[in-house]
């Protein structure tokens, strides 16, 4: 008996039941990263426009801005809304070094990605929108690099050989230092990402372009464009959470 490779299997086993088995915020026994209460807490993103997955009142409509300027994008996957406990897990890992949080985020994601590519082809290459590397100087590392290899693994789990492939090198490159986004008016914000990237052939011809959070989806758009300028074919947008407009607020529930 190999006692060497037994114990470290007990080893695994138990680290596991003791991290991995239990809820991320509430610490309680769970399958996955959360148990079912803290997920139905979830601010997900139920109603919004059907191509840029703005939140929106009124559910698979187009918003004014996907009818007056289409985004360069088909496909978008924002499962929830960038506020209460997905807001306060993702400034933990950009803000406070809770990368723990990372493993829930993406597995939600992975959730929701599989369910919306049933009937459709999965993209050939995942790719992320990165930091500018004083940045993650900064931070001490890339978050949207750090949840793009996470969701990684998390697909791979499902999809074996028809997972989105990570290329060791991002072709996408931050090349202009803009000031932080969530520091920005929307007006700034929608200035800011113009020539702030730099693509680097090859790619693939199906993109998957993840980042963790849409606001104004104006650095997705930038983003999108210089990829199909390099070649590609088709870009998909996969983001964890999308910003609420200031003026659209949740309405209410009835009570009787």
């Amino acid at each position: 008996m190999d006692w060497k490779k037994l114990s470290t299997t007990k080893i695994t086993e138990v680290y596991r039941g003791l991290f991995f088995n239990q809820c991320y915020i509430c610490h309680a026994k769970a399958k996955n990263t959360l148990c079912q209460h803290c997920k139905q807490g979830l601010p997900t993103n139920h109603t919004h426009c059907h191509q840029c997955k703005r939140p929106t009142h009124t559910h698979n409509i187009l918003c004014g801005q996907c009818q007056s300027n289409p985004p360069a994008y088909q496909v978008c996957v924002a499962p929830y809304q960038f506020e209460g406990v997905i807001k306060t897990l993702i400034h933990g890992i950009k803000f406070n070094q809770r990368n723990q949080y990372i493993r829930p985020l993406t597995f939600l994601l992975s959730e929701q990605l599989i369910e919306s590519y049933l009937d459709q082809s999965w993209p050939e290459q995942l790719l992320y929108v990165p930091s500018h590397p004083s940045r993650i100087k900064e931070r001490g590392f890339c978050q949207t690099k750090a949840m793009a290899t996470q969701l990684t693994r998390e697909l791979k789990q499902h999809l074996g050989d028809k997972c989105p492939n990570l290329p060791k090198k991002n072709p996408i490159k931050k090349i202009k230092n803009t000031q932080a986004q969530h520091s920005l008016s929307r007006k700034e914000r929608l200035k800011s990402p113009k020539n702030s990237y730099l693509i680097t052939p090859p790619t693939a011809k199906h993109i998957a372009l993840f980042d963790d959070v849409m606001t104004t989806g104006s650095t997705i758009e930038h983003c999108t464009k210089l990829l199909l300028a390099a070649g590609v074919e088709q870009v998909d947008i996969w983001v964890i959470a999308r910003t609420p407009d200031k003026e659209y607020k949740p309405q209410a529930k009835q009570t009787v």
